[in-house]
């Protein structure tokens, strides 16, 4: 008896702390500090009325000189800072498991990416309200694009380096700050560079936040270029309002939404708050007197819905999870695209940034070849949707993909949008290009490896298997190699480092670029789609509120909700979704 009574006083002692842990209670609950949770947290908590609460895994890095520098890209990657994630096997990739990162941190992967502020093109933010999105489109977003930025017009110096912007498609009084570096690399490699991309057909596109990508660029990043620091979303929303007596982060992971159990039989469910791991292990509970926010990011928002009981009902019974409302769309539709690097020996030594971007349409990537392709392609669209959705077992229906895969194809077929990246950079005395698909119709997923595993997550981007990607990607190489040798920039090149002139000739033939794309087969760190903002019909996650279909006060907000990619880069369109968000949950 004895025993027995000891394990009853340490029962009822647990049981006390998780009551004590239970009774911390705010008005709304956001799970990550990352771009669009510390957005919501910013704007949440302008009401003093209102108890905010951020539960982030990360710390404060706000004197990290690996984010701090605005030269120092990458140099997070592999730190305590990065989740360190690797993808599944990946065919396309020789069947390698490949480095996924992602930051942790207050300020989520605003902390570590590359600070690139490029919008997209029009008509692909057009293209969400076709998608059961009404009041989703360029015209909707791009205000609150305006709104969130405070850009720098570039210098005399800056713009004798290359730095051109229109102040018409440009905000000034927002939170985050937006220019040029002041290390822009001088000298005249940006004029060889523009001008070797014009004689390949590629003008110089003045601003290319304007909602038109296509052409040589040198964009603006996410910067206070007068302090000459990244300006990351702790930086832009959370660091000057964090004495804020309301507003309080919580270092934590959150494992799953608890619900109210009052809720009668067939109405959707009332979340009471979530739970969350303590950085010693503990499970405690926090309470949500409003709403619970999701903004844990594309990877880490899908778990926390299945742990919840929430998505596809043969995925959480595996787990021994009860499925509460049945999504198949939660950890579908993944949209990830894929990066290549060529490298070149340089005959000058260079410093500096040189942040150059050509955008290429399928006109300008295939030429005379456009209009066959196009009619080719329409043909298989009805294939390719049978091999997406066979490739991630058949959840997503082969109709369901189809539509998608039509409305894609008209967006780049039809409306002309911009469907390849490619990088021009140097450093030291190596010149290189970085190139990717942007629109690819390979689709993957993010799931629960088990109930436990919150952490290690199960990402299958499912790299290149439509062809027309790869034949995407392919033409992106070809174009970057022909730039370095075409003059006046090619005058630059010595020889070629990576992959070397015996793997990848100048001739090389359509497998040899495959081979070479597997063999290096890197992420861009873009995903979305996996609580897609859709119809429901379609596989959707949230509606166009962003609230999680079957729920009447869970949100999702993050890259996860954005249903299809864009010919930009993620961290300008996070931004201003997450402010529009806002509105919705101030203005219900």
């Amino acid at each position: 008896m004895e025993g027995f009574g000891m394990e009853l006083l340490i029962l009822l002692v647990l049981m006390a702390l998780r009551v004590k842990a239970s009774c911390e209670k705010f008005d709304y609950v956001i799970a990550g500090a990352g771009t669009c949770g510390l957005v919501l947290a910013n704007r949440l908590s302008e009401d003093p009325n209102v108890k905010v609460a951020v539960i982030e895994p990360g710390g404060d890095v706000r004197n990290n000189p690996n984010v701090t520098d605005v030269t120092a890209f990458t140099l997070a990657f592999g730190t305590e800072i990065d989740w360190q994630y690797t993808t599944t096997p990946q065919p396309a990739g020789d069947n390698k498991s490949i480095p996924f990162h992602a930051g942790k941190a207050i300020g989520g992967t605003s902390t570590i990416n590359g600070m690139t502020y490029i919008r997209g093109d029009k008509a692909e933010f057009d293209a969400w309200e076709y998608l059961g999105n009404d009041g989703w489109n360029w015209g909707t977003l791009y205000p609150y694009m305006k709104q969130v930025e405070s850009f720098s017009p570039p210098t005399v110096a800056q713009q004798a380096a290359g730095a051109t912007f229109n102040p018409e498609y440009h905000g000034r009084d927002g939170a985050v700050t937006t220019g040029f570096p002041f290390e822009l690399l001088n000298g005249t490699f940006h004029e060889l560079v523009q001008q070797s991309w014009e004689k390949l057909g590629y003008p110089l596109n003045p601003d290319v936040n304007s909602g038109e990508t296509r052409g040589f660029d040198v964009w603006p990043q996410t910067l206070d270029r007068d302090a000459d620091v990244r300006q990351d979303a702790a930086r832009a929303y959370y660091y000057p309002v964090e004495q804020r007596p309301n507003l309080k982060i919580i270092k934590g992971t959150v494992t799953k939404i608890t619900w109210a159990d009052t809720v009668a039989s067939g109405s959707p469910l009332l979340a009471n708050g979530v739970e969350y791991q303590t950085p010693d292990g503990q499970t405690l509970a926090i309470t949500a007197e409003r709403e619970v926010l999701l903004s844990a990011g594309a990877v880490r928002s899908p778990l926390i819905l299945e742990s919840s009981g929430i998505g596809n009902p043969t995925i959480l019974e595996k787990h021994g999870i009860e499925t509460l409302v049945e999504l198949n769309g939660v950890g579908e539709h993944l949209q990830e695209q894929p990066n290549t690097v060529l490298t070149y020996y340089s005959t000058v030594n260079m410093t500096g940034t040189a942040p150059f971007a050509t955008f290429a349409t399928a006109q300008d990537l295939f030429g005379d070849q456009t209009v066959a392709l196009a009619a080719a392609t329409d043909a298989k669209l009805s294939k390719w949707a049978r091999q997406v959705s066979e490739a991630n077992n058949g959840v997503i229906d082969v109709s369901i993909l189809e539509k998608m895969f039509r409305l894609q194809h008209d967006l780049i077929f039809k409306k002309n949008v911009t469907i390849g990246e490619t990088i021009t950079s140097v450093s030291g005395d190596y010149l290189l290009s970085a190139f990717w698909l942007l629109l690819p119709f390979s689709r993957g997923s993010v799931h629960l490896k088990s109930a436990e595993a919150v952490n290690d997550p199960a990402i299958d981007p499912e790299y290149l298997i439509i062809d027309f990607d790869l034949a995407v990607q392919t033409g992106l190489g070809r174009l970057s190699q022909k730039l370095w040798f075409t003059n006046p920039v090619s005058d630059l090149v010595v020889s070629n480092v990576l992959p070397g002139e015996s793997i990848l000739p100048r001739n090389a033939t359509d497998d040899q670029w495959a081979a070479f794309i597997s063999s290096t087969l890197a992420p861009n760190h873009h995903p979305i789609g996996s609580a897609s903002m859709m119809s429901r019909e379609l596989g959707g996650v949230v509606d166009p509120e962003l609230k999680v279909y079957g729920t009447s006060n869970v949100r999702v907000v993050d890259a996860s909700v954005v249903p299809m990619q864009i010919s930009g880069h993620l961290t300008a369109t996070l931004y201003a979704v997450a402010e529009r968000a806002a509105e919705f949950i101030k203005n219900p």
